[in-house]
């Protein structure tokens, strides 16, 4: 007797082209973390660019623009919350900054002796007076990946700014919190930044996006 074939399963992208999705995994993330913390003092300014990027979901340009005063207060504590000018004259966006976040950036504030008017993350040359460039950033992100047994081809600067927008989208189906935490004017900019191109409604797109 014939075995009754099992009904096809709707493919979750039927209908949908998706884009590139190159965020990081959470282990992925936690495994970067973990490589940089065990460098001690050397690592402490990588641990936190790597960690702030993550958190602040920020175009490259915006996050090597902040200074120490603006996820520091005067009186040395730390900013949980952050409000984030950005460049073109687009509108500022907030940034929320975890406890690993929080505790990278304030050791390595610090270690190196910043004041409120620095840049966190400095580029070469004379006292840090200009920000990192993102040909740096991108350098640096590389050696990470490649640190951490990854295929570097997989990843760009743009990871890092992806990545908790795609997580926070598959644990709620939110994209309306997602295009604000990326600071999108439109959530069709959203969808097509996070890879999901149809011409159906980009919230009926997100709940059945899976990854």
């Amino acid at each position: 007797m014939a075995k009754k074939r099992a009904p096809k399963r709707r493919a979750w992208n039927k209908g949908l082209e998706v884009g590139k999705r190159d965020g990081f995994t959470p282990d992925q993330v936690k495994r970067i973390r973990g490589l940089l913390a065990a460098r001690g003092v050397p690592g402490l300014r990588d641990l936190a660019l790597f960690s702030t990027a993550i958190d602040t979901m920020l175009h490259g340009q915006d996050l090597l623009a902040l200074v120490v005063g603006d996820v520091q207060r005067r009186d040395g504590s730390m900013r949980p919350v952050i409000e984030v000018a950005r460049a073109r004259g687009m509108p500022p966006v907030r940034c929320a900054l975890s406890n690993a976040s929080t505790k990278a950036l304030e050791k390595w504030i610090a270690a190196s002796g910043k004041k409120f008017a620095d840049y966190l993350f400095p580029g070469r040359g004379v006292e840090g007076r200009h920000p990192m460039g993102q040909r740096q950033l991108n350098r640096l992100l590389k050696l990470w990946v490649v640190e951490a047994r990854l295929d570097p081809s997989d990843y760009s600067v743009e990871s890092l700014r992806r990545t908790k927008a795609l997580h926070i989208l598959k644990g709620t189906g939110d994209l309306q919190t997602v295009r604000a935490l990326l600071g999108h004017a439109r959530i069709e900019s959203t969808a097509r930044y996070l890879g999901l191109k149809t011409k159906a409604d980009p919230i009926e797109v997100c709940r059945a996006f899976d990854i």
